[in-house]
């Protein structure tokens, strides 16, 4: 009996003190170091969205997350809490055993890809159409569309009865983006053209004002002969003819109107009045003395 009390005392000192967390040890540090990681990643996924999307590798940082929380579950559960979960089956003509770590980063993983949908990494977006007198100047219902450039794809979706344009999947990496936005709709134009606004949410506001309108002609008398000097007045601006009886004015877009009333005046002559369409084909006014 002295003998075996002697040969456990003689265990070497650094057994002695081997406990339970000298086991768990290497297991916790690595389960720290992971969730460190993944709250790093998780930060960066937060405050640098803007260079992430336009870089489109949102999505990808999201799976590094997932692989770091799996292995941080893994080890937690299997090594630290000593859980145990096993999986035995038959793959390729042979049998497949996994243990209780692999079963836990699995079902991290996995579960990750399945909760969220594939079409998650794409967002609707409205486009508003509106007048230059603020977004509630619904100038422009049911007719027009309105194109976005998206790179290398172009999409285009008509305005409806609210001056709306629906985009119902942009890619994730356009949000926050500046992208082309025109609209093509009789009569109207964008008001700041060239302006690529961003894409900041669900909804994008773009204002647009009526085209110019253009009136021109001939004035000349019942002989055929043209009139130069002729004073020619529309929509409250005036102009005078050359000395081949032409003109052209150009109206601006605030005072169009479906038809306007134009004037002639020229020392000599009476008054010539007439009702044209804007952007029309030229007139001839013929003067009486």
């Amino acid at each position: 009996m002295r003998q075996n009390k002697a040969k456990k005392d003689e265990r070497p000192p650094s057994a002695k003190h081997f406990g339970p967390w000298d086991k768990i040890a290497p297991y916790a540090v690595v389960s720290l170091v992971s969730v460190v990681f993944g709250l790093a990643v998780l930060a960066v996924l937060v405050w640098q969205a803007d260079k992430l999307t336009a870089l489109g590798l949102t999505g990808y940082v999201y799976y590094v997350v997932l692989v770091l929380l799996g292995l941080a579950v893994a080890v937690v559960l299997f090594k630290v809490c000593h859980s145990y979960a096993h999986y035995r089956g038959e793959q390729l003509g042979g049998i497949l055993e996994l243990g209780g770590p692999i079963v836990g980063f699995a079902l991290v993983v996995i579960g990750g890809f399945v909760l969220v949908p594939p079409n998650s990494q794409t967002f609707p977006l409205t486009v508003y159409v509106h007048g230059e007198a603020g977004r509630q100047d619904m100038v422009v219902k049911n007719t027009g569309i309105v194109i976005l450039d998206l790179g290398g794809d172009r999409r285009l979706e008509p305005i409806g009865d609210r001056g709306q344009a629906v985009f119902p999947a942009i890619p994730s990496q356009y949000r926050r983006q500046p992208v082309p936005v025109s609209v093509e709709a009789r009569g109207f134009e964008l008001a700041n053209p060239g302006a690529q606004p961003r894409l900041e949410g669900s909804s994008l506001y773009v204002a647009v004002k009526r085209l110019a309108g253009r009136i021109a002609g001939h004035v000349q008398d019942e002989a055929g002969k043209s009139i130069p000097d002729a004073v020619v007045s529309v929509a409250g601006m005036s102009g005078k003819t050359d000395a081949s009886g032409y003109f052209e004015l150009s109206v601006p877009g605030d005072r169009i109107m479906p038809e306007l009333s134009v004037q002639v005046d020229a020392a000599g002559y009476a008054t010539w009045r007439s009702m044209v369409v804007p952007g029309a084909n030229d007139l001839t006014a013929i003067l009486k003395r």
